[in-house]
């Protein structure tokens, strides 16, 4: 294979690869001279120069990159490097001596009041509430299924929080790993969804769905504020798997047997319509 020497390289290409390589080489000079002088090895006044040297060469290879409607000379370079590096060391001088020690001790203090299991828990209700909105809201449809794979993935953890081990392993494994997988599967082999993903998930009756919205999160408002909750000193964190299995054969027997009815009739109606469109469409080909 034949090499390509730089001097066959078009001229545009040379020239940004040489700003490239000072800017790089700035950023190194900065960095290293800060370091250096971090740990002692380098003067004050030797920092500041060798500082002010690598904002040169950083304002002249951005110059080709982002802001080169500037004219920057010879003599213009330096002023306005000077003035960069000048704004640069007023706000490394604020961040070290007033917003870093602020920010330190606030987040001392933070911490000190906020335990990491509230955390977790806060982090698993925002993905949560923000995987539900952009199921709802996303004009995507296949933006709707990955954000609705966040919100069951934000239920499943706060079920574990609540000590409910089995809904949180049923939420993985049968709206996640199941019915999701399903859902996406039927977005990618439809093919008009295929064409244009915004087709089936266009917003209707937004004023209805509104105010559904407002009353619903109303009334769980209402009922989280109301309702007579029962504080423990520390969740229990047993089994429950026997307890539910023994509360579906015993108490709950007939409401599960209806369910399991109402989805194989789910199941049967979808089999037929599917084979309705199938039989239309093949009609209409062979016509």
């Amino acid at each position: 294979m034949r090499r390509t020497s730089l001097a066959e390289v078009p001229s545009n290409l040379r020239v940004y690869l040489v700003r490239l390589a000072v800017l790089v080489a700035g950023l190194l000079v900065f960095a290293g001279a800060s370091l250096a002088h971090a740990f002692g090895l380098l003067p004050t006044a030797l920092t500041i120069a060798a500082q002010y040297f690598g904002v040169v060469a950083i304002v002249w290879g951005l110059n080709a990159f982002f802001f080169r409607t500037v004219a920057l000379s010879w003599f213009t370079l330096p002023v306005f490097s000077a003035a960069v590096f000048g704004v640069l060391f007023l706000l490394g001088y604020f961040v070290q001596t007033v917003a870093g020690p602020f920010l330190i001790d606030s987040t001392g203090r933070f911490i000190g009041l906020v335990r990491l299991v509230d955390l977790i828990f806060y982090a698993f209700a925002v993905m949560t509430i923000a995987g539900a909105a952009g199921c709802a809201f996303s004009r995507n449809i296949i933006y709707s299924a990955w954000s609705l794979l966040f919100a069951f993935l934000g239920v499943a953890g706060l079920y574990v929080f609540l000590g409910a081990d089995f809904p949180a392993v049923a939420q993985v494994l049968i709206y996640v790993g199941g019915i999701l997988v399903l859902i996406l599967f039927a977005i990618m082999l439809t093919k008009q969804i295929g064409e244009d993903p915004k087709l089936t998930n266009a917003h209707l009756a937004l004023p209805m769905g509104a105010a559904l919205a407002a009353v619903t999160v109303g009334t769980l408002a209402y009922m989280a504020v109301m309702a007579p909750w029962q504080l423990t000193p520390a969740p229990s964190y047993q089994p429950v798997s026997a307890a539910l299995g023994t509360a579906f054969l015993t108490d709950f027997l007939l409401p599960f047997e209806v369910a399991s009815v109402v989805l194989l009739a789910a199941l049967v109606g979808a089999v037929i319509i599917a084979r309705k469109e199938i039989k239309e469409h093949l009609d209409s080909v062979l016509e």
